[in-house]
């Protein structure tokens, strides 16, 4: 696994600067990430635990896959090796869709200062938790919550969930609720 990474533009266009992942957070240079809903047929999003040994949030739950882009790599590409590397789920037959995109800018700490701009997808896929080979350097455990649960979390500021979630969230629910296109994911309104 490559840790070089593209940095962006305040627009999210290629500079032709290429640095390695601490080095982005370090300097606070703009980014590109993945972020993935997964949902099963029950309503329920799939989430993981962070491992311990993460470098931000360790031990709080997140959405079902996040990444960073390599240099060079598109998000379509980035987000099945994501889901690959962290879930062990083969991607051939999921069907992945790009919901849209936004701006983030976190401090957490004064060397990891993340500006990156989230690409959010979804897809659908009835998997049972423990089958999922999930990778253990990265996730300490996995688990399916009905999606009221996940956005209750979100608007309470749970302390179990890595606190980045919000905005995405809300604007997820949105496309569930107004998208026909990707109406089989459910009544989310």
């Amino acid at each position: 696994m490559s840790d070089l990474i593209d940095v962006l533009s305040e627009s999210g266009l290629r500079t032709g600067e290429i640095l390695p992942r601490a080095e982005i957070h370090r300097l606070g240079k703009y980014h590109r990430a993945v972020h993935l809903y997964l949902l099963n047929s029950k309503n329920e999003i799939l989430l993981q635990r962070r491992a311990l040994t993460v470098d931000h949030y360790p031990g709080l739950f997140g959405i079902s896959v996040t990444g960073h882009l390599q240099a060079g790599e598109s998000s379509s590409a980035c987000l099945r090796r994501e889901i690959e590397e962290e879930l062990g789920i083969k991607t051939a037959s999921l069907q992945l869709d790009f919901l849209f995109s936004f701006f983030q800018e976190a401090i957490l700490h004064e060397t990891y200062i993340d500006r990156q701009f989230n690409d959010v997808y979804i897809t659908h896929a009835d998997l049972q938790p423990e089958t999922i080979p999930f990778d253990r350097s990265e996730v300490s455990e996995i688990k399916f919550v009905p999606f009221d649960h996940f956005r209750q979390m979100v608007q309470s500021a749970s302390p179990d969930l890595a606190p980045v979630y919000a905005n995405g969230c809300r604007d997820l629910i949105y496309f569930l609720s107004a998208n026909t296109s990707i109406a089989r994911y459910g009544p989310y309104s």
